[in-house]
């Protein structure tokens, strides 16, 4: 009774560990195959001289597959035995049994990416994080897969409000966990991605600044080369944040109300900016930003740079310096690390710009 009472103990142990499980129905199947691989080739050996130990190998492999070509079969007695004992007995209900575990655990795993309990390992990636709410969040991957340059990009969503992702979107992956807590951004492989979105958790909580002011220094700390937006609601809470080179600021209200004053005021000003702002418009134009780098061979002020430009079909719209925007130049002169927003057809690096002006 001690014998059966350890063996029964046994199974339960194997069927609440899975590795264990797998691995001794893959030793049951190896098994299978080594007894019935010896069976054939010693009693059929007998009576077919040519036999190899290979063609063993391929009848066993072929018969636990359910396959059976049929060039080879067991003739003798004992390799028959073998053949039950090993193949039907063993081998087949191993054979099915692996086969309903690994789709078993593949279900499992794409359950348990749905419901945000994974781990990325994308690299390169977007970070978005908070859902404030499912249409949002769909657009602004929308926006950023749509440019040729992130096409192929994996975008891995951080929030903890969701039970399931409620959408299915080709290299999008769901991380669930708080977005105040390291681990959760280690899951989504912080540490290897190129940028970070920092969504509004809520829209009427005026607190919520301060919620992602925290997860963007938690951001910043585990990665300071991410390029990092930060949405927040009052610009009287910028003393917040800790605003550097990387990160930037984007006061999405303020944004929006602005617009709508001036559609109000200038009708058209709307069309425009959604236009050169969106990656889903038909218009090829598109706006975009460049930074001044290196020792520059450029020389001379905006002025006569933004009519060079304008020549090679670039309009330089304003130039960044400081944290503050410059759209009327008046003469203003080239500083390494100005940041030129401009529209254009494609999108150009500071080095094309400077065989344009050279």
């Amino acid at each position: 009774m001690q014998v059966f009472y350890s063996i029964s103990r046994l199974i339960r142990s194997i069927k609440r560990r899975r590795g264990i499980r797998i691995s001794a129905l893959f030793a049951v199947l190896l098994l299978s195959i080594i007894g019935n691989t010896i069976t054939f080739y010693i009693f059929d050996r007998a009576i077919n001289p040519s036999l190899t130990i290979w063609d063993s190998i391929w009848y066993s492999f072929i018969s636990i597959t359910t396959i059976g070509y049929g060039e080879l079969h067991a003739v003798s007695v004992g390799a028959r035995i073998g053949t039950i004992v090993f193949i039907v007995i063993l081998g087949l209900t191993t054979f099915t049994t692996v086969i309903g575990v690994s789709l078993d655990w593949i279900v499992d795993m794409r359950h348990k990416e749905r419901r945000g309990m994974g781990k990325s390992k994308a690299s390169g990636h977007l970070v978005i994080v908070n859902f404030p709410s499912q249409a949002r969040v769909r657009q602004i991957i929308e926006e950023y897969t749509r440019d040729p340059r992130h096409s192929q990009n994996e975008v891995v969503l951080v929030t903890d409000h969701l039970d399931e992702l409620p959408f299915s979107i080709p290299n999008v992956t769901y991380i669930k966990g708080s977005p105040l807590e390291k681990e959760t951004f280690q899951r989504a492989n912080i540490s290897q991605a190129n940028q970070a979105i920092v969504l509004s958790s809520s829209y009427d909580d005026p607190r919520s600044d301060s919620l992602v002011a925290s997860i963007a220094f938690l951001i910043e700390h585990l990665n300071p080369k991410v390029s990092l937006v930060v949405e927040a609601m009052d610009p009287k809470h910028n003393v917040l944040f800790n605003v550097s080179d990387r990160v930037s600021l984007v006061y999405t209200l303020q944004v929006a109300n602005n617009l709508l004053v001036q559609e109000a005021q200038d009708p058209g000003v709307n069309l425009l900016t959604q236009a050169v702002t969106s990656n889903l418009t038909e218009i090829e134009e598109t706006l975009a930003s460049a930074t001044v780098t290196g020792d520059s061979s450029v020389t001379g002020n905006y002025t006569g740079i933004a009519k060079k430009l304008l020549d090679n079909g670039v309009v330089l719209v304003g130039v960044v310096r400081d944290g503050n925007i410059k759209i009327g130049f008046n003469d203003l002169e080239i500083n390494r690390g100005d940041g030129l927003v401009y529209i254009s057809k494609n999108r150009y690096e500071w080095q094309d710009f400077q065989r344009m002006l050279i």
